[in-house]
């Protein structure tokens, strides 16, 4: 039985040293079989138990793929598709998005978000204004931004770089609105339903 296990240990190990690393615009990672790349496309094979399934991704939504340890980037500077980093530059960026995915929940935002909207869902219930309830608090908070402490980033010397940080901006601002929207639904119905209880 214990050899049996070292056996699929190993070959699970093995599995996932032969994959090849995808890397998109947004941070985040992807792994599969890349068998083919152009100017417009990327396609890899993603393997799923027994079966094999053949993704087709755009290129320009990829930074770059490793295959058998050599990174080959697809990105390219032009600002005619809204491309206006350079290479690092948008390296930069990647990493602050990571940073931000890996260390920011914005949990806050979900927890102020039930509380403020379920005051505007009580006091507002029977108002045609309520339908506008749950997307204030999350506009209003996607508002500033969060900078990244220096026990986040990967490298303090990242925190001067202005790719990295609007990387970092980007990705804590999507997730505070989600966050956010997501505590004032639920905080609304709340706010709803305790008005029609007590009157």
């Amino acid at each position: 039985m214990k050899k049996f296990l070292l056996f699929l240990f190993v070959f699970a190990s093995i599995s996932a040293i032969g994959q090849d690393k995808i890397l998109m615009l947004s941070g985040h990672a992807l792994e599969g079989n890349v068998v083919d790349h152009n100017r417009n496309n990327l396609k890899y094979e993603m393997t799923k138990g027994n079966s094999t399934k053949t993704v087709e991704l755009e290129s320009y939504r990829v930074f770059s793929f490793t295959k058998d340890g050599k990174e080959t980037v697809m990105y390219k500077r032009d600002s005619a598709i809204g491309n206006y980093l350079s290479e690092q530059e948008m390296r930069y960026f990647i990493w602050g998005a990571q940073d931000a995915m890996e260390h920011y929940k914005g949990k806050w935002a979900f927890f102020s978000g039930i509380g403020v909207s379920a005051v505007g869902g009580y006091f507002l219930a029977q108002s045609f204004v309520l339908v506008s309830v749950p997307l204030i608090y999350p506009i209003v908070t996607s508002i500033h931004k969060i900078h990244p402490k220096e026990s986040y980033s990967r490298d303090p010397k990242l925190l001067n770089e202005p790719a990295y940080l609007t990387g970092y901006h980007k990705t804590t601002k999507s997730k505070r609105f989600f966050q956010a929207l997501k505590g004032s639904l639920l905080g609304t119905v709340a706010g709803v339903g305790a008005f029609y209880a007590i009157n």
